[in-house]
């Protein structure tokens, strides 16, 4: 081809004039070169753009280089000058050598092709500069829209038009968004325009992340990120449709006609093992192509199995056309996307270690799914229970990640009929003194109350967890002692066999059966809940709170005197309730989580300053006789003196100073 030109060609040489003269080139001929020297002309501006100070003039050059070699490309393509047909696993287009002139020009279109997709993804999209970032992610979807129309155009002409989604260059975009670290706005951009709003988009990009995943070619420093980017923009789909109304806008103009319908004859419904009917809704949506040869009537009277059997095998051939407005194909790849990442593949080095390709999610990121799983992931998925594994395995780990772990697991339990016998036993086992000062204490408290809510549990199980929470507040924080008090009211209150745990007495103490020399009946270190003797014992732990001694003092009109009482009042006050009468229904739980030192401080400052505003308010003396101080004097004093003027002075002074002293004694604060 034609080399380059140069200002030797009389272009101009401002970096806009040039590109404006390029542009113009292109538009008045025939002649392609120019496309080879705007992408080069853009990568030069990119590298000097980070050094240089005039960064708005060499944005605007930049910017208007791209775009005019898009709409060069996609020009190309609405003339069905671009063969899109081969592509690489890379989302590159490959070519066969050739002889012939249009050969060679279609080859030289390709390379082009290629360069431009290296520009954008490799460099622009990892700009410094985010109108350069945006502009790069904008033209990659133009180039999207115009490659598969072209591809459609020629299905249409073979006459198997079942829909086309060009895979470059889609692969290569979505490859650079987990093998590279993209910034905020790329990412916020991508999830919010396409990802949360085309239908076809999202499909297609749950699609090739699968298959990413699947084949990531090595464990090395190169690729470590690759799951925890994986996550990132997994996380960022939220927008899963569960209705085929749903699924109404597309990025590809021509996936947006849907496939041609057929109405099916009306059976009786069979259900499959997964839960899903065998009978759509809706209409079956079926392309020409694969639709069944066979009776109906023979269909219908087939057995279930046979019958879902098929319909998966038709799910398996279907077009894209069919698949973007099929709802379980969309939550197929949604899921298989999820699988990918949670139940990552791998193998085994030399040394014996255990490799996961793509790397391993640190500690935030897996506490960040198993927040988001029971609500934004398994609703979406065919078969939750695929993901048994992975919370076993977490749940095997322990601390913050098994409590987070549980919620997912009791869904998988309850709604997807997963049987697994020991969840009690683990339940139990989580129980211990870190629990109580987690961050996620107040979650574990909310799913702790929804897992053992059910009134058919046995009740050696609600004892054994009434006293190991028991026990627990004599380590935890005021905070946790304000959730473990109502939580044992609730549990006391929805299970009355446990009721002779608070009525036992120890030399006439109600709630103590554990002092020093007393046997407990409780078994600590049993990790069975059936089998702990809970039941045999009593809440002595939380007797040492003041809860017996501050009721027996409330109802006899005294004041306890210390000791078997916290050092916090408000502990000892609430603690109380378990030594009256359970009259109440029970205690909203919500009402105490999320209760923190930062709010018990602020409620206590509050009470603190509110006095004090009470105190400052003006005082009203109270009423006091008036002092009559013109009394005359005996006659006695006067004689004494002989002077009566005298004496009723003194004597007057004498009146204002007892005066003086009994005022004094008067205490004029407010109660």
């Amino acid at each position: 081809m034609a080399k380059g030109h140069s200002q030797k060609d009389g272009l101009p040489s401002t970096p806009v004039e040039r590109i404006k003269a390029l542009q113009a080139s292109l538009a008045s001929s025939t002649d392609l070169n120019p496309i080879a020297t705007l992408i080069t002309d853009a990568r030069r501006l990119h590298s000097k753009l980070e050094r240089s100070a005039d960064e708005r003039t060499l944005i605007k050059a930049l910017t208007l280089a791209v775009r005019v070699v898009c709409q060069s490309f996609v020009s190309l393509c609405e003339k069905d000058g671009m063969d899109l047909e081969h592509v690489d696993e890379h989302g590159r287009l490959t070519w066969a050598e050739a002889t012939d002139a249009k050969g060679k020009v279609a080859k030289w279109l390709k390379q082009q092709w290629n360069a431009f997709l290296s520009l954008l993804h490799d460099e622009l999209l990892l700009s410094g500069s985010s109108s350069v970032r945006l502009a790069a992610l904008d033209i990659s979807m133009s180039l999207q829209t115009a490659a598969s129309e072209t591809l459609h155009r020629h299905a249409l002409a073979k006459q198997s038009s079942t829909g086309r989604w060009s895979v470059t260059p889609f692969r290569s975009l979505v490859q650079t968004c987990l093998w590279r670290t993209m910034a905020d706005d790329v990412i916020d951009t991508l999830a919010e325009s396409y990802l949360e709003v085309y239908d076809d988009v999202r499909y297609m990009f749950c699609k090739e992340i699968s298959r990413l995943l699947r084949h990531v070619p090595d464990a090395s420093l190169q690729h470590a990120h690759i799951r925890s980017h994986a996550r990132t923009w997994l996380c960022r789909i939220t927008a899963i449709p569960t209705e085929v109304s749903h699924l109404n806008n597309f990025l590809v103009p021509h996936l947006a006609k849907g496939p041609k319908k057929r109405k099916a004859k009306k059976s009786k419904p069979h259900f499959t093992e997964d839960g899903g009917s065998d009978d759509d809704d809706e209409e079956v949506q079926t392309a020409p192509i694969f639709s069944d040869t066979e009776d109906e009537e023979d269909e219908a009277e087939r057995p279930a199995a046979v019958q879902a059997s098929k319909k998966r095998r038709r799910a398996r051939n279907a077009g894209l056309l069919e698949s973007v407005h099929s709802l379980p194909a969309q939550r197929q790849a949604f899921a298989a996307a999820w699988l990918g990442l949670l139940l990552p593949q791998t193998h085994t080095d030399a040394q014996g270690h255990l490799i996961v390709h793509g790397g391993a999610l640190t500690l935030a990121e897996t506490h960040d799914i198993l927040v988001r799983l029971h609500a934004q992931i398994l609703p979406h998925l065919p078969k939750p229970t695929m993901l048994h594994d992975f919370l076993v395995d977490c749940l095997d780990t322990k601390g913050t990640t098994a409590l987070l772990a549980l919620n997912g697991l009791f869904t998988l339990i309850v709604h997807h009929n997963l049987d697994y016998p020991a969840f009690y036993t683990r339940l139990y086992g989580l129980l211990d003194a870190s629990v109580m000062h987690t961050r996620y204490r107040s979650r574990f408290m909310r799913m702790l109350d929804t897992f053992l809510a059910s009134t058919h549990l046995p009740v050696a199980i609600i004892a054994s967890f009434i006293k190991r929470l028991s026990r627990l507040s004599l380590r935890a924080t005021p905070a946790a002692l304000v959730e473990i008090v109502p939580f044992v009211w609730n549990l006391l209150k929805r299970h009355p066999s446990c009721m002779p745990m608070i009525h036992r007495e120890w030399q006439g103490d109600h709630l103590a059966l554990g002092p020093s020399g007393v046997q407990d009946g409780f078994n600590a270190q049993e990790t069975n809940p059936l089998h702990t003797g809970a039941l045999q014992s009593s809440l002595w732990e939380l007797s040492t709170f003041g809860a017996y001694r501050l009721s027996q003092a409330s109802q006899q009109g005294a004041t306890t005197s210390g000791g078997d009482t916290h050092y916090l009042g408000s502990v000892t006050t609430f603690a109380s309730i378990l030594a009256e009468p359970f009259t109440q229904n029970k205690y909203e739980l919500e009402d105490f989580l999320d209760s923190t030192y930062t709010t018990m401080f602020e409620t206590e400052t509050k009470k603190t300053l509110q006095r004090r505003q009470r105190a400052n308010k003006p005082v009203v003396p109270p009423a006091v006789a008036p002092l009559d101080i013109t009394l005359s004097v005996p006659p006695l004093l006067a004689d004494k003196s002989g002077h009566a003027d005298v004496a009723v002075r003194r004597e007057t002074r004498k009146r204002l100073r007892l005066a003086i002293h009994r005022w004094s004694k008067i205490d004029v604060r407010c109660p």
